[in-house]
């Protein structure tokens, strides 16, 4: 019941029915916990699990400059969506900055769901980063200013 409530939460579930929910909640080993200072994601790692981060936040660094942080997550972001969809190494580090949930897929998960599941995952993806390339087009032209 909480499980499902946390789901109904993330815009990233809202397109997905009430059964397909239902399915996602009785894969293996969907939800993770990490404890402050716990890496979701390692820079350069060559892993490829998705995770919408459900409670908590996280912090996200490059190994170049570790204390320097880029972006703080919150509940409803999707991370790990690069390596997920194309199996490239990590591109930064993921650290939680206080405990968190999250609700992970992996390619091994991922192939195992219906077709028409894979493609609404994809869809979902691709909608999250048409959006973060349009924010970053923005932040560009104001700083160009």
């Amino acid at each position: 019941m909480i499980a499902r409530q946390l789901l109904d939460s993330i815009p990233f579930f809202w397109n997905f029915s009430d059964e397909e929910k239902d399915h996602l909640l009785s894969l293996d080993n969907y939800f993770e916990s990490f404890k402050p200072g716990e890496f979701l994601i390692h820079e350069d790692a060559e892993d490829n699990a998705l995770y919408i981060i459900l409670k908590g936040r996280a912090e996200v660094t490059k190994n170049s400059k570790p204390k320097r942080v880029i972006a703080t997550l919150e509940p409803g972001t999707v991370v790990g969506e690069i390596s997920f969809l194309t199996n490239r190494p990590r591109t930064t580090n993921v650290i939680a900055s206080e405990k968190m949930i999250c609700f992970t897929i992996n390619g091994q998960t991922m192939t195992e769901l219906s077709s028409h599941m894979q493609h609404k995952i994809k869809d979902q993806l691709i909608e999250i980063l048409v959006q973060r390339l349009d924010n970053m087009n923005q932040t560009l032209l104001e700083l160009a200013r």
